[in-house]
């Protein structure tokens, strides 16, 4: 029986981040001419993501840092020091959302996507006024808060 529920948690977490890849993916239609710095994120994200970017930079406090493959480098270090230019900055999975993270975002590129499970939905407006939000369901509930601003 246990194995049964976890099978069905594992289809239903599969259909979940196949939707939200759809979600990424009507924001970016261009996604494949975009630089991308990923603020916080990991190099396996990006490695099994259905959509691939000109280049990707993942800014993260661990992992090992260098050019992973030709389109995607990670660089250890603070996300909220990190600068740079690009054209669009990713964030899922935020578990807390500070100004100065939000800053960062916003400072990295015109072009953003921050994804939480746990901020709640004015907070994120209030720190992303720009940005149009949505909320990401499953069963019902809410599971997860995207903001993002495609253009």
């Amino acid at each position: 029986m246990r194995a049964a529920r976890g099978l069905v948690v594992a289809q239903f977490d599969a259909v979940t981040r196949a939707r939200r890849w759809e979600l990424f993916r009507e924001a970016f239609p261009d996604i494949d001419e975009l630089s991308i710095v990923d603020l916080g994120g990991t190099e396996e994200f990006w490695r099994h993501a259905p959509v691939r970017p000109r280049r990707v930079v993942v800014v993260s406090s661990h992992g090992t840092p260098g050019r992973v493959l030709p389109w995607l480098d990670v660089v250890i270090g603070d996300p909220t020091a990190h600068t740079g230019a690009y054209d669009a900055a990713v964030c899922d999975q935020l578990q807390d959302m500070t100004p100065e993270f939000a800053s960062a975002v916003r400072q990295s590129a015109t072009r953003y996507w921050v994804r939480s499970a746990s901020v709640r939905h004015a907070d994120l407006q209030r720190l992303f006024p720009d940005a149009v939000l949505r909320r990401e369901r499953r069963g019902g509930f809410t599971v997860s808060r995207i903001a993002a601003k495609p253009r």
